[in-house]
């Protein structure tokens, strides 16, 4: 292990994996933590730890590429790519206008990086303009982690934060040991369940419902994008209002992405809704940055791609979008680059290159170029607040007819994520689900298995009032009596068979809504 003295001298970059922040420098390809850091305090995350595993991954995109007539791909030069990106572009908006253009931001870039995106789509005069990596996302006001430190009492709102946020769960383990009271609101019996002060286990869905009062002036609650993801965050924005609340965001730059503007104007689509317009013709060609519309959408992706006429991708890693794309430009990783980016306390942290960009470009170079080639000096205004409408998603509650709920468990929200597949420990750690249950699985109650009958792999058909679906039990006491747990990597298929994936328009994003269903062996 390095001493202090010795990794001052190095620079300084940051995990970019979950929204903590966690500061850390790279040497000879292993990364280490800071002491001194405000947010790291000399404690890093396994993804934090495997950093450096991805300036040296297999994964990397090295060249930009172009797609012949006969569908290969061949490398060129970034300069010949960007003029074809160019070309196609005008050619597009000449002949059907600028909204058939869409574009994809990234949490995975600096705000500099994103607010170039933004100008990007107002110089092309697209209000196509979003990311997959905002899903979930709730504008609550910012809340420095000291005050976890300094608070007698913290209320978790399911939020699964061992899996999630691993430095979050430090300190609130910290501030158990100092006595503080920790309520925990949350169907899933997870590791916090049995540290908490309190744990209350409502149905999914019902978790706002079952919060109880604010526990004194300086409570801090932490909430995720998981009361979202089920349907609930406009709920959530309004139940907690006069509350000291902390988001806790997934990627590393999702409130800065946000707060520079990656998000639909007012006119345009979101990054779901692009997908879906494709089928009617009303989109044409998708520039995605450093994005995946098949880390939760594949079927939907697959479909959609397929329709498009023009993709470009620019990327620092290898992502199944790439497959579909007329055109790829080598991106960099946040370890190869300067500037800036914002963590979810709302705190703003500088970057520092601690590698060359690998291919010898960073996407702040290639969207200058791009904006330079188009002739466009049009600089984009500053985006308005993030704000949410009226809540719109209602979850289902058991009957007699459909006693169990089905719900998204979206701890396992790594799984199927770029850089995790880039990295081999991180990797490794993320496919442990797909070793005895590579097609998914449902996670049932020891209990209700018992009454049931069910076993480990038992088949498990599920029915709602609008459609089916079997999958293999895997029997965990994760599970509340009642309900039936599916991973994130399931959200499309389960959702669409059960009907349970629905577009929450307050947030203008897919969620899947806890649904009830029968079991039928």
């Amino acid at each position: 292990m390095q001493t202090d003295e010795q990794l001052a001298q190095l620079a300084v970059t940051v995990c970019p994996f979950c929204g903590v922040g966690c500061g850390l420098v790279v040497e000879g390809g292993n990364a280490f933590p800071l002491r001194s850091h405000p947010i790291t305090q000399g404690s890093l995350s396994l993804r934090g730890w495997s950093t450096g595993e991805l300036l040296r991954s297999p994964l990397r995109v090295k060249s930009a590429f172009v797609r012949s007539p006969n569908g290969t791909m061949h490398p060129v030069e970034v300069s010949e790519a960007l003029k074809l990106i160019v070309e196609r572009l005008q050619e597009l908006r000449e002949r059907y206008g600028s909204e058939v253009i869409g574009i994809l931001g990234s949490a995975r870039l600096t705000n500099e990086e994103n607010r170039l995106i933004r100008q990007l789509a107002v110089a092309l005069g697209t209000p196509n303009l979003d990311s997959f990596q905002r899903l979930g996302y709730l504008p609550f006001n910012s809340v420095r982690l000291e005050s976890l430190e300094e608070t007698s009492s913290i209320t978790v709102l399911a939020v699964d934060l061992a899996h999630r946020h691993p430095q979050i769960f430090r300190r609130v383990s910290k501030a158990l040991k100092r006595g503080a009271t920790v309520r925990f609101v949350d169907s899933r019996k997870v590791q916090l369940a049995s540290m908490a002060t309190e744990h209350i286990r409502p149905t999914p869905g019902q978790e706002l419902n079952a919060l109880p009062p604010a526990n004194g002036d300086g409570e801090v609650v932490l909430v995720s994008s998981e009361i979202a993801l089920n349907g609930q965050g406009a709920k959530a924005v309004e139940a907690l209002q006069g509350r000291q609340v902390m988001f806790l965001t997934d990627y590393v730059n999702q409130r800065g992405m946000v707060d520079a503007g990656i998000r639909p104007f007012p006119e345009g689509a979101s990054a779901y809704e692009m997908l879906q317009r494709t089928f009617t013709g009303d989109l044409k060609a998708l520039l995605i940055f450093a994005d995946d519309p098949f880390e939760f959408f594949p079927e939907l992706a697959k479909e959609a791609f397929s329709r498009l006429e023009f993709v470009v991708v620019v990327d620092s890693v290898k992502t199944e979008a790439m497959k579909y794309a007329h055109v790829v430009l080598p991106g960099a990783l946040l370890a190869e680059k300067e500037g800036t980016f914002t963590n979810c306390e709302g705190r703003v942290l500088n970057l520092e290159p601690v590698a060359p960009p690998l291919a010898g470009l960073t996407e702040k170079q290639i969207l200058e170029q791009l904006l330079a080639l188009l002739g466009e000096t049009t600089e984009a205004d500053e985006a308005s607040p993030f704000s949410v409408n009226s809540p719109t998603i209602e979850p289902e509650s058991p009957t007699d007819e459909r006693p169990f709920v089905v719900a998204l468990d979206s701890g396992t929200f790594w799984n199927n994520h770029a850089l995790a597949k880039a990295s081999v420990t991180v990797w490794r750690e993320m496919r442990r689900p797909f070793v005895d249950f590579p097609n998914g699985y449902v996670t049932v109650n020891p209990e209700d298995a018992r009454e049931l009958g069910i076993r480990m792999f038992t088949p498990v058909k599920m029915e709602s009032a609008e459609g089916e679906i079997t999958l293999p039990a895997n029997i965990d006491e994760r599970a509340g009596r009642g309900t039936l747990l599916v991973p994130m990597f399931l959200w499309e298929k389960v959702g669409k068979a059960l009907g349970a994936l629905q577009y929450d328009t307050s947030l203008k994003i897919p969620v899947f809504r806890p649904t009830a269903v029968k079991v039928v062996l």
